[in-house]
């Protein structure tokens, strides 16, 4: 990865790197589709930052030069561009963004998704998990144990779960309260903080 390397920066413990971004755009292909990873490769070139986890975002050529003016200054930005995800050394391999998902679905349809009825919706915003009943409509490819994005019936990405099937197949053998998905993160994170300290942004 570090052979595409374009710009460097690092401070406060975090390291960031601006990359063509072949691996990961590897992973979005393998999740959501060669066209996918296109459509992610044609918004700009990936910043990836390490420090206590790996996050990716996608950067434009104007705003490059403006990190690059960062780096520079021996600072590094907090984020910037289009957060793509969290990158993991185990599977999930990658956790896309709401937003991401969003851009893929509205450009491309839905693919590893579940659409889940109001009903359902509302409890998953309260970070539990997608249950058999709440489904709607099943949409491959599924695999265990990797992400999915659970959307609602007006087609807007809620959150991220976490497939407990392999196909969509196996919604015939479950009971309506079995578990389907694992909630990894979900939008009502961003109104759940108050005063208390926020519990952490995705749940693996």
């Amino acid at each position: 990865m570090l052979n595409e390397e374009i710009l460097k920066g690092s401070g406060g413990g975090i390291s960031c790197y601006i990359i063509e971004g072949r691996n990961v755009l590897d992973v979005i292909a393998k999740l959501f589709g060669f066209e996918a990873a296109t459509l992610l490769r044609s918004l700009g070139k990936l910043m990836i930052c390490e420090g206590v986890f790996k996050e990716v975002y996608i950067v434009s050529g104007e705003l490059i030069n403006v990190i690059k003016v960062i780096f520079k200054s021996g600072r590094i930005p907090y984020s910037a561009g289009l957060y793509l995800g969290r990158l993991r050394r185990e599977k999930p391999k990658l956790i896309p963004s709401v937003n991401t998902i969003q851009i893929i679905y509205d450009k491309l349809g839905f693919r590893r998704a579940l659409i889940v009825r109001e009903e359902g919706i509302k409890p998953f915003l309260y970070g539990n998990d997608i249950i058999k009943k709440s489904i709607i409509k099943c949409i491959e490819p599924l695999e265990l144990g990797d992400i999915v994005g659970i959307v609602g019936e007006d087609n807007y990405v809620y959150g991220v779960g976490l497939s407990v099937i392999g196909s969509c197949n196996e919604l015939n053998s479950l009971k309506d309260n079995d578990m389907v998905a694992r909630n990894i993160f979900d939008v009502g994170w961003y109104l759940r903080g108050g005063t208390e300290v926020r519990e952490r942004m995705f749940k693996l």
